[in-house]
């Protein structure tokens, strides 16, 4: 059998730099997180959508637009703290790749960012898919 792979990217601030890296740095998040962060991109980058169960979750709900954000997924990350990083399929090549828009931490079973924030990140990078990079692992 031929396992497909996938690319990962990140959004990227003006100055090319990982906003995602920034958010695990802002937020202090240990090594221990950030390396099973990686082990999880890897098997993203592997497995796309065919994830093992409670690995990958969404579409994610908005409580704020109390709607479905239907391109919005969300990597479920069990650490020292609850790594919820959101993601997209594509958005330039759905079924070749993903994009981590947004960095977030559930705690309480609430996110601290709203998965509306994603999706203008998102649509953001579909009119300027310059503002992504081809992902490298979090140090």
């Amino acid at each position: 059998m031929i396992m497909k792979g996938y690319r990962l990217y990140d959004f990227a601030d003006e100055h090319g730099n990982s906003m995602i890296q920034k958010w695990l740095d802002d937020e202090r998040i240990t090594k221990r997180d950030r390396g099973q962060l990686n082990q999880k991109l890897d098997m993203l980058a592997q497995h796309g959508m065919g994830l093992p169960p409670k690995l990958l979750a969404g579409p994610l709900g908005s409580k704020r637009q109390k709607l479905r954000q239907k391109n919005i997924y969300k990597l479920i990350i069990h650490g020292d703290r609850m790594l919820r990083p959101m993601l997209c399929k594509g958005p330039v090549i759905n079924d070749e790749e993903f994009t981590l828009l947004l960095g977030a931490i559930e705690t309480g079973g609430k996110l601290d960012h709203d998965p509306v924030e994603a999706e203008g990140i998102r649509e953001f990078i579909i009119a300027d898919p310059r503002r992504r990079y081809a992902h490298e692992r979090y140090h």
